[in-house]
């Protein structure tokens, strides 16, 4: 089986190998550079779509069995502002599942500098003098003194994003 992620972050891709390796056995994970078609750090909706892109362009680039897309980003309720990972996973016949990873809070303080357009990688590194974060633990590792990576939300993410996929009789 080949999957294709349509990403060269080696946090999304190991993640992905992570998932479909302990619920398919034995795959190959293509790593493809796309357009995800979003801002690079996208608000509310635009996370759920840049997800959703990367997934069919990682498909359509590739040809392989499934296309997955991982997108982080900002969203708002309540009141308060949360980073989430939005995934995407869709299959060669073009049914889609998808999901979330687990949320965290984000200070108002990065939310006003995301909003501006800043990633969050690169404000958690300019606040904690860190370098790379959003390649490796994230900026929910740095936050919870890497209790929590973001390959652990991704991984979470990945999973649930494919209960549709690996239930379709009850999808219809």
């Amino acid at each position: 089986m080949r999957v294709a992620v349509g990403s060269r972050n080696p946090v999304k891709v190991s993640a992905v190998e992570e998932v479909f390796s302990e619920v398919f056995g034995e795959v190959e994970v293509l790593s493809v550079e796309v357009d995800p078609g979003v801002p690079p750090q996208p608000i509310g909706l635009e996370t759920v779509r840049g997800a959703e892109n990367r997934a069919r362009r990682a498909l359509e680039v590739t040809g392989a069995d499934y296309g997955v897309g991982v997108e982080g980003g900002l969203l708002g309720l309540g009141g308060r502002w949360y980073n989430l990972g939005f995934v995407a996973v869709i299959d060669k016949m073009g049914f889609m599942g998808t999901a979330t990873s687990g949320w965290f809070e984000l200070p108002p303080s990065f939310v006003e500098r995301l909003k501006r357009g800043e990633e969050l990688a690169e404000v958690v590194d300019g606040f904690y003098g860190t370098e790379g974060v959003g390649r490796r633990e994230g900026a929910v590792g740095v936050l919870t003194k890497n209790r929590v990576t973001r390959r652990d939300l991704y991984v979470h993410g990945l999973h649930l994003a494919l209960i549709p996929l690996l239930n379709k009789e009850i999808w219809g």
